[in-house]
């Protein structure tokens, strides 16, 4: 395992913006802590990640766009972080253009795996989490998710999330990538819009016919090379961070709009080129 991370070198990509001014301490609370423990990652001896690339979120032609503070107070916060790199991206939505972006830097720069996660699953990054993933990435999986608590019966259905999942750089990019199908409006007159229902709420969400940036290219991977999609049950549980609901309202319902829209929103993509969601359920490797 320690010759295979040495070898077929892994990378981290995390994704910030903060719509808020006042918000920012505590995303960057978040991202400083997240940093923390991916650096202190080892299998053996062999440190898990080979570089950290946080992607600020800087287009402001979005409706949704960041303060535009984000980028230099990350950048100055991590200027001596020799395994860290910071960029300002500034030409395309949150879920699939700068996640494009982030794959083709760390493939160019000789990393074969790039680990995706949030910045709220900090809690998941445990030497024996990683060891499960990395171990099904040696066996042969091109994509690898862990089942956090809220998406555990989705991911474990083949329905990887980029709150934490490792990509074979090369096989993602072979089928594409991410597919702008997917990708975020930018202004109100061209987004499409999906209703879902919270229970605890009492209360009606809607949220961008996009985003679940994953699962086209999901489909596409296993129509090209076979089974190939692991999902990975944790060993030391751990739970996604959701924004106060008093502190962070915007962001709290934001959060619950997603969810509630989820499984609507991957059916749909799926759906648009063709697929069932049952497809990535039979895409699921046996190792």
């Amino acid at each position: 395992m320690e010759n295979f991370i040495e070898n077929k070198k892994i990378g981290l990509i995390l994704r910030i913006f903060s719509s808020k001014i006042e918000d920012l301490p505590n995303r960057l609370q978040q991202l400083e802590k997240i940093i923390f423990l991916a650096k202190k990652l080892k299998i053996g001896n062999q440190s898990v990640f080979s570089r950290i690339d946080v992607l600020v979120w800087g287009d402001q032609r979005f409706s949704e766009k960041d303060c535009g503070k984000t980028f230099d107070l990350v950048s100055r916060n991590f200027k001596n972080e020799q395994l860290v790199f910071v960029h300002d991206f500034k030409n395309g939505d949150i879920f699939c253009s700068i996640l494009n972006y982030g794959v083709a830097t760390q493939l160019s720069r000789g990393i074969s795996y790039s680990c995706i996660a949030s910045v709220e699953v900090a809690s998941y990054f445990s030497e024996e989490n990683f060891r499960l993933m990395i171990e099904g990435l040696y066996r042969g999986a091109l994509a690898v998710g862990l089942a956090l608590n809220e998406l555990q019966d989705l991911i474990m259905a083949g329905r990887l999330a980029n709150t934490l999942c490792i990509w074979d750089n090369l096989s993602l990019l072979s089928v594409g990538g991410f597919d702008l199908k997917a990708e975020k409006s930018r202004d109100e007159k061209s987004a499409l819009y999906i209703k879902g229902w919270n229970e605890q709420e009492k209360k009606n969400l809607f949220y961008e016919l996009a985003g679940v940036e994953e699962v086209i290219p999901l489909a596409r991977m296993i129509e090209n090379f076979g089974p190939c999609v692991l999902p990975i049950m944790p060993v030391d549980s751990g739970c996604y961070k959701i924004p106060d609901k008093f502190k962070e309202t915007e962001l709290y319902f934001r959060h619950l709009s997603k969810m509630a829209t989820k499984v609507e929103r991957q059916n749909f993509f799926l759906n648009s080129i063709g697929y069932d969601s049952s497809y990535l359920l039979g895409g699921i490797i046996k190792l």
